[in-house]
């Protein structure tokens, strides 16, 4: 079970939790854009469609994005401060999926008569409230408690594309540090 955990995290350096991120919130926001922007009269029909497929891709890619943040806090030391922080990311994220999921039961019978429900775009818009504030709770999880970040030296470009590589000489190094 360890490798496939392995595996689903990413490698040392690369994490897989941060790229699916992007593409949750991106599909998400842009689902919100479309929904409010046909709730204002801006070619209602094609937003009404757009909204709700990009909702369905946002929250496709959850399912990804939640198992390998996951794993991420499940790796995470018990009772630290980075664990409290990542223990509210993820119910803030959670409550923005389940609003997305809202927003999406709301707005199908939209898609339907291509027309943008109310009950749809301000679920989906209070939902990016969630989403703005877990995402930023997310980015200090990495930027401040240095979770997943594998090096912050000098590290040339080529070495930094290789994590292995990089993660085999950082186990060298802290072997050579531990024995000298």
């Amino acid at each position: 079970m360890s490798r496939l955990a392995d595996l689903v995290r990413g490698s040392p350096g690369h994490p897989s939790h941060p790229p699916l991120t992007d593409v949750s919130i991106g599909a998400y926001t842009v689902g919100t854009a479309m929904l409010v922007l046909g709730a204002i009269g801006i070619e209602e029909r094609q937003m009404a469609y757009g909204g709700l497929l990009a909702l369905s891709g946002g929250l496709i890619v959850a399912v990804l994005t939640a198992v390998t943040g996951l794993i991420d806090w499940l790796g995470m030391e018990r009772g630290s401060q980075a664990r409290r922080t990542a223990t509210f990311h993820l119910l803030l994220m959670v409550s923005a999926t389940a609003l997305f999921a809202v927003a999406w039961l709301l707005q199908r019978p939209g898609y339907l008569q291509g027309e943008v429900r109310s009950g749809g775009w301000i679920a989906a818009v209070a939902a990016e409230a969630f989403l703005a504030v877990g995402g930023y709770i997310g980015g200090t999880i990495v930027f401040h408690y240095g979770h997943r970040v594998l090096s912050q030296g000098d590290t040339p470009m080529t070495a930094a594309l290789r994590p292995t590589a990089r993660h085999q000489q950082t186990n060298e190094g802290l072997e050579r540090d531990r024995s000298g």
